[in-house]
């Protein structure tokens, strides 16, 4: 064994050098029965995992053609690259039954690749695709190792570095490095499409991690990251090289680096077609550093002349390395010309010959000046704004240059076209700017173009369309916004394909189950929408405020803004304060995908009130009842003012109700989100000659349940997210501790509290606010009269949202019927459905509220302004 390796999991499993040996060598044996032989060509399509490497290593000695896919391609792309590549076989990293559970006796010997290294298509991968479709690069396997060694060397890898690599493998920047791990030793750090940055930094640290490689996009989570934990970036002190690439590397952000770290970014610049071509070392941290040895970098003016240093142009490499050629169509090798590869980059040498890449070529004319919008962009970052500029084709100007600034805290037009001004040339500024939270990014996290261009053309300004009788003509109701239902479709698209970066920031609130089943409510919703739309009718409606809630934020999202948005040209909507990180990230992982103007408020509730909320046609608050008629009392009478709250929800069982399903249904719907739900029945009643057994029933119910992480998918519930429900909680349990018939445990450290059933008598005097919790209020009622009196009482009715009722008792239906939602032998969670109607009629569990005038009813907010509002002209504005 010519150097110590070990491969260590995001969860922190730990395969030495032995055992990564005899895995290789068993899945080798596994993939040599399925037919593979030296030249066949075989798909990686799996997520970066231990199995994925592994399997890497057994096609590299079996001699075979690694054909890289990305694990997020959709279904089309994976059988297009099949069919191109000719694939005969395809591997799906740790999915696939290469994966061995246990890894066979160590031979002794180690993978080839001696083989693999004279084959002149040993990688097959794809070119970004950024500004077209992508295109095969095939490399030799001797091009692919021999730049790996030349990079080592520049950046002095050692046999003890631990390596992290916070990159797809299957581009080549991460191939590179996992191959280099390899080739140099030492261990390496998986880092998984569904893990936590902070956890694989914190597993890294433990065992001194010293490399660490990521695009730009991961040092501005990095540097987020520091300022909320300041403990983690002490414990990454060990990390001697932060070497950044995939995309160029902004100065505000390097500074900002330095600043907090004391290291320097080390730049690298690098290409499919090549490999690497510059490296910044830590001895010289300055640009991309110098071209590797035996490269040649010359930069190029648009007649193919060579220019002096400090000149922009075009970015031309020499390289003996270069790619075997591109992949026909036919799957044969289009071989190169020659070694000279145009890049289409564009960028500067310094005196000392180093590289200076600014982005992609594509020159503009503006006013007789020659204009590159990626310089503009890096001129507009050096002055803080993280910048990508669109030229947009233009008829009468030529171009339009749109820029989209990325800024969290939602500075508007007039702060950006400020700062701007002094960093640009007057023929260099903006014609339009658009703010983002974040920037749409690719899989291997470079800017996406192709998002970017969709959102710069459909956010400039067009001339007012012309209304015509016939599209006012409610008989002929066209959805007002109609060109915005393909931004909701490429939305249900991207998180149906991108499920685990969704289910990441979910799972910080709610169990994997609860996480999944909001993902499917969401998509669900998107579906539904233009059927809503075209049932309820609604005209348009120029502007809405909404109170986002405190739990649900995917859900919330489609709800109250991307259905919305297909009848409201504007929504602003404020986060709640105890989820607002993780609406503001779901926020930014899909506003660069509809690119719709849905604008996230950061200030104060006072200000949202005082600003949106004045301005609105509509608003919407979801929370408690005394803050909504706080609002509601601050707003004109042509308002529209909806408030979705809460209700008791009682759980009633009928005396001959099946028990253990009743039991594993209010079990189900109360351990909903770990208790966490407003649809949890703060009550169940059941008949007092069976309490004792439904009681044992539930017990036994509640006994089997897990408790667990919440990214676990195997756990029934998972720690309390909120502080205050916590509090309450355990407040609530010790004042009633003479109640408790089972659980009653709470653990702070874990946030476990495990699930309590109390039982009371039906005239104890039973506080029924809502409790974010797990907890079982059983009461015993006596008989049908008097629980049907209780009911009926104004406690009730006033609160009345959803009920449900097991068992037969049509009387007991009726009673709830007049003001509940009412299910009967099935939750109100199967029932729920996000375009219809949902709700009860108690004025504190939801309401409507117009003209001065409140009305209680089931709620959806599209027909809420079908019915209230005046009609607006049913016209879409054919932009977003």
């Amino acid at each position: 064994m010519p150097a110590f390796k070990r491969l260590i999991s995001p969860e922190g499993y730990i395969w030495e050098t032995d055992e990564i040996v005899a895995r290789v060598f068993a899945a080798a044996e596994v993939l040599a029965r399925r037919g593979i032989e030296p030249g066949s060509r075989v798909m990686m399509s799996g997520a970066n995992s231990l199995e994925w490497v592994v399997d890497l290593l057994a096609l590299v000695h079996l001699d075979a053609s690694v054909v890289l896919a990305d694990h997020r391609a959709i279904p089309a792309q994976r059988a297009r690259i099949r069919a191109q590549a000719r694939v005969m076989f395809e591997v799906n990293g740790g999915t696939d039954d290469t994966a061995v559970t246990r890894p066979a006796a160590s031979t002794g010997g180690v993978p080839d690749l001696a083989a693999w290294a004279r084959r002149q298509d040993a990688a097959i991968s794809w070119s970004s695709g950024t500004t077209g479709n992508p295109k095969g690069v095939v490399r030799s396997g001797r091009s692919i190792l021999d730049n790996i060694t030349l990079s080592a060397e520049r950046m002095g890898y050692r046999p003890a570095d631990v390596f992290l690599p916070v990159l797809p493998y299957s581009h080549q920047y991460g191939l590179s490095l996992v191959l280099s791990w390899w080739l140099s030793g030492g261990t390496l750090v998986i880092y998984g499409p569904a893990t936590r940055l902070d956890h694989v930094l914190a597993v890294g640290a433990d065992h001194g991690l010293s490399v660490v490689d990521g695009a730009p996009s991961t040092y501005y989570s990095l540097l987020n990251l520091f300022d909320r934990r300041p403990v983690l970036a002490n414990a990454l002190k060990t990390v001697r090289a932060w070497c950044v690439g995939g995309a160029p590397l902004g100065r505000t952000l390097a500074a900002r680096f330095h600043a907090v770290t004391g290291k320097h970014l080390l730049d690298g610049y690098g290409a499919t077609e090549v490999g690497n071509i510059a490296l910044a070392p830590p001895s010289d941290p300055v640009g991309c550093g110098t071209p590797l040895p035996g490269v040649l970098v010359e930069i190029h003016d648009e007649d193919g002349a060579a220019l002096p240093p400090g000149r922009l142009g075009e970015i031309v490499v020499r390289s003996g390395g270069l790619m075997t050629g591109h992949l026909g169509d036919d799957g044969e090798i289009v071989p190169v010309s020659g070694p000279v590869h145009r890049t289409g980059d564009i960028g500067t040498l310094d005196d000392a010959g180093r590289v200076f890449p600014v982005g992609r070529k594509h020159a503009v004319h503006r006013d007789g000046h020659t204009l590159y919008p990626d310089h503009l962009a890096e001129r507009a970052e050096s002055a803080g704004a993280q910048t990508e500029v669109v030229a947009v084709p233009d008829e009468r100007l030529g171009c339009r240059l749109v820029f989209v600034i990325a800024d969290p805290d939602a500075h508007g037009f007039a702060h950006w076209k400020q700062v701007l001004h002094s960093v640009l040339a007057r023929y260099e500024q903006p014609d339009h700017i658009v703010v983002l939270p974040a920037l749409p990014l690719t899989n291997t996290g470079k800017p996406n173009l192709a998002v970017l261009e969709k959102i710069a053309m459909t956010s400039l300004p067009r001339p007012p369309a012309t209304i015509t009788a016939a599209a006012v003509d409610v008989a002929d109701y066209r959805v007002p916004f109609a060109d915005r239902l393909d931004a909701l479709r490429a939305v249900r698209r991207h998180v149906a394909e991108h499920d685990a970066a969704v289910m990441a920031i979910l799972t910080e609130i709610s169990p994997h189950h609860t996480a999944s089943a909001e993902i499917r409510s969401f998509l669900a919703t998107l579906d539904g929408a233009e059927e809503e739309i075209g049932r309820v009718r609604p005209g348009r409606v120029p502007r809405a405020a909404v109170f986002m809630p405190s739990n649900i934020p995917l859900y919330s999202y489609a709800l109250y803004l991307l259905v919305a948005s297909l009848y409201i040209d504007e929504i602003t909507f404020r986060p709640s304060a105890q989820i607002k990180s993780q609406l503001e990230r779901l926020h930014a992982l899909l506003a660069p995908i509809h690119g719709l103007p849905l604008d996230l408020f950061d200030l104060s509730q006072r200000k949202f009130v005082t600003g949106p909320v004045r301005e609105a046609d509509l608003v919407v608050f979801t929370g408690d009842y005394s803050n909504a008629e706080t609002i509601r009392d601050g707003l004109a009478e042509d308002q529209l003012f909806l408030f979705f709250g809460n209700g008791i929800n009682p759980f009633v069982i009928a005396p001959d109700a099946d028990l253990p399903r009743a039991a594993h249904d209010v079990a189900r719907i109360r351990l909903y989100n770990s208790g966490q739900d407003c649809f949890g029945p703060d009550v169940v009643f059941s008949p007092q000659r069976r309490t004792d057994e439904f009681v044992g029933v539930l017990s036994a119910e509640l006994a089997s349940l897990r408790f667990g992480q919440n990214s676990d998918p195997a756990v029934d519930y998972g720690p309390i997210y909120y502080d205050s429900a916590l509090v309450r909680c355990s407040d609530y349990l010790v004042r009633h501790v003479n109640h408790i018939r089972h659980g009653g445990r709470i653990d702070l450290l874990s946030r476990r509290i495990e699930p309590t059933v109390l039982l009371w008598d039906f005239d104890d005097k039973i506080p029924l606010d809502e409790m974010f919790a797990p907890v079982f209020n059983v009461v015993a009622y006596p008989g049908a009269r008097r629980l049907r009196e209780r009911l009926s009482s104004s406690y009730f009715s006033e609160r009345a949202l959803g009920a449900m009722v097991y068992g037969n008792d049509p009387e007991t239906v009726e009673v709830l019927s007049k003001h509940h939602q009412t299910c009967v032998n099935h939750t109100l969670l199967d029932a729920e459905n996000g375009n219809h109607p949902f709700g009860g009629f108690g004025m504190r569990a939801n309401y409507l509220s117009y003209g001065g005038e409140r009305r209680a009813e089931p709620l959806l907010m599209s027909q809420a302004a079908a019915r209230t509002l005046p009609a607006g002209a049913p016209v879409a504005v054919s932009g977003r």
